[in-house]
């Protein structure tokens, strides 16, 4: 299983600068650096990419597109999210109020608790736990409430009903073929 990272180190933000900008230079195309990049710091090639255009290439007038989180800043979501489903409001509610209704920062927000859902579980849980121990009644994000609607996809579907299409299907086939061999159906 491959390793998940949550962050460039400045090592790595350099070394990737460089390798872009030696491909550049020996007229390669940039995805050898983001392939060579990727191999070395053992992250898939598109989040090398990924990285290397919202980050690390010069933008002249707006600097960096993308702006890493700070430890206080993710503490700072993480409470405000979960106070707020503490309350009953959606993460997306939440995080388009915390964006004061900007959508490019509501989903910047929305995204890294997400991706910390995923990938920190063991950090969401502690400031879970703090705020559970500062008297604040903050539901587990990682228990879904069975009397929630459903989000998102549908579940996949039930294997019995699944055999049971299968099993209609196949008996139609086999009087669709015996019906034009002249056989009566079964």
């Amino acid at each position: 299983m491959k390793e998940t990272h949550t962050g460039w180190t400045a090592q790595e933000d350099a070394a990737l600068t460089f390798a872009a900008s030696e491909a550049r230079r020996q007229r390669k195309p940039l995805k050898t650096a983001f392939d060579a990049i990727a191999i070395e710091t053992n992250r898939r090639p598109n989040s090398v990419r990924n990285h290397y255009y919202t980050q690390l290439k010069p933008n002249e007038k707006d600097g960096p597109v993308f702006l890493p989180f700070s430890e206080e800043e993710t503490d700072r979501l993480l409470e405000t999210v979960l106070l707020a489903l503490a309350n009953g409001q959606s993460v997306r509610a939440c995080t388009l109020a915390m964006a004061n209704g900007d959508t490019r920062r509501m989903l910047r927000y929305q995204n890294k608790y997400r991706a910390l859902l995923k990938s920190r579980p063991e950090r969401v849980r502690s400031v879970r736990t703090r705020l559970v121990s500062e008297g604040h009644a903050v539901p587990d994000p990682f228990v879904r409430d069975p009397d929630a609607p459903h989000v998102g996809r549908p579940p996949k579907s039930n294997g019995d009903l699944e055999r049971r299409i299968r099993a209609l299907l196949d008996t139609l086939c086999r009087n669709l073929l015996a019906l034009t061999q002249g056989e009566d159906a079964v």
